[in-house]
């Protein structure tokens, strides 16, 4: 994935950028590939973000583009509050490629300085969003061709003269801590096999000698249980290392997991920005519990990036990421089949991918269904509940509910709960904000998803 392609001699760029932005992105894209064509790779992020997968994305990458408009019109004005949420995700990816040392180029709308820190090595080149329509007028284009050839200059400098070999390790370092060694090591090991992983258990108690730090590089990411303060050393120096690491903690005995996220180790470690580690530290209660939320991961992990490498490529990528990139699980009862239809068509028209059992080719044949069901539900960034007296009476739409308020409570999906009748809501979902049909239209209802997911 990573490295110099012996065949073509192209770059490999992680291309790091706002998806509901089509026009920006086409713009800077024709402007960097009239300077010379590269291969870039997205993360299309279409279930929740992980950051193992972000980083090894990353990591395997010969260098950094960042494309960061915002959203409106461009004279609005933003508060420093929007313009550090506009730019979450952007932080996230360029503080990656920091600690990555990656060389790096952002191109970025000028409001966006309040909120947008970085080393002096990174290239950051602000625009005025009126310009993209100045045409000749502007200096722009002028100035990103000639930020973009430093920026390539000093990525073939950094590369040896022939093709770096793509990163081969499937070994997976594990660190677990005295107290959850007999109840995880064993099943997690097991599971790792099964996603194809080699798991690597590495000695208790850690020490960051020689041995350690050789075992780690040898990983090509790690599994680190923050539950003992020698682990979470270890932890702050895979962060540090740029080793990707999925975080475990036990709430058991604990209060609510929601609590967890103040813990000060954590806020030192992985930082204030609003998405990435911190919501993917699984936090679990129980060996069945981690061993659903570590699948779960593995899933998206797993997951190939998009790959962009000429011009029909970009149009087509750029155009559908237009549409909200999460993917939708629509759960409902048969019976509500004729209202599910409309909100299904609603749905696409705005989120690139929706998992429907109804609709034609999400379960395709031969397959077992339940497990078509069970990935979708694990793979699923937003839960679109239909809730009905038939839903409730149903143990499948039941069994799908408390999936998607599980990855809602360990922050990995979005749950939206429409009531279809007037009902009491089942026990679970009690206290959960929850959209209503007789108040408000399918329409309304999915356009204000659409908006809140931005």
């Amino acid at each position: 994935m990573g490295g110099l392609n012996p065949h073509s001699g192209r770059l490999n760029v992680f291309l790091s950028h706002r998806y509901n932005s089509p026009a920006e992105n086409q713009y800077f894209w024709q402007l960097l590939t009239s300077v010379e064509g590269v291969s870039f790779r997205v993360d299309e992020a279409l279930s929740f973000t992980s950051p193992v997968r972000l980083e090894r994305m990353v990591r395997d990458a010969d260098g950094f583009v960042g494309i960061y408009p915002l959203p409106g019109g461009p004279r609005e004005a933003h508060s420093l509050s929007s313009l550090r949420h506009a730019s979450r995700y952007f932080r996230l990816e360029l503080g990656m490629a920091v600690r990555a040392r990656k060389h790096a180029v952002v191109f970025h709308d000028q409001r966006l300085i309040p909120a947008l820190r970085a080393p002096l090595d990174v290239r950051l080149v602000a625009y005025d969003a009126q310009e993209l329509d100045a045409g000749a007028h502007s200096s722009l284009p002028a100035r990103v061709r000639h930020a973009y050839q430093g920026f390539l200059d000093d990525v073939h400098a950094a590369l040896p003269s022939d093709a770096r070999p793509t990163y081969q390790s499937r070994s997976t370092g594990l660190i677990v801590s005295p107290q959850n060694q007999a109840s995880v090591t064993s099943a997690l090991s097991e599971m790792l096999h099964e996603y194809a992983w080699e798991p690597m258990v590495l000695p208790w108690p850690p020490r960051l000698n020689l041995d350690l730090i050789t075992w780690l590089r040898k990983c090509d990411w790690a599994v680190i249980d923050l539950d003992d303060p020698a682990s979470r050393l270890v932890a702050a120096f895979t962060h540090g290392q740029f080793v990707p690491t999925l975080a475990l903690t036990s709430t058991a005995g604990s209060q609510a997991s929601q609590d967890h996220l103040d813990v000060p180790d954590e806020k030192t470690l992985y930082g204030d920005v609003e998405t990435g580690h911190r919501k993917a530290v699984v936090r679990w209660s129980n060996p069945e519990h981690l061993l659903g939320s570590v699948e779960s991961h593995l899933k998206v992990i797993g997951e190939q990036p998009r790959y962009i490498g000429d011009t029909d490529q970009a149009v087509d990528y750029f155009g559908s990421a237009a549409k909200r990139s999460e993917r939708v699980f629509l759960s409902y009862a048969a019976e509500d089949g004729e209202t599910a239809a409309e909100f299904s068509r609603l749905l696409n028209a705005r989120f690139q991918d929706v998992f429907d059992y109804r609709s034609h080719g999400t379960i395709k044949v031969g397959e077992q269904w339940m497990d078509t069901l069970l990935t979708g539900l694990a793979r699923s960034a937003i839960g679109v509940l239909l809730l009905s007296k038939s839903y409730v009476a149903s143990k499948y739409c039941m069994l799908e509910a408390r999936e998607l308020y599980r990855a809602a409570v360990e922050g990995r999906a979005a749950l939206v709960p429409v009531c279809l009748e007037r009902m009491e809501l089942p026990d679970f979902l009690q206290g959960t904000q929850y959209r209503a049909l007789y108040h408000q239209s399918p329409q309304a209802i999915v356009e204000e998803l659409r908006l809140q997911t931005q």
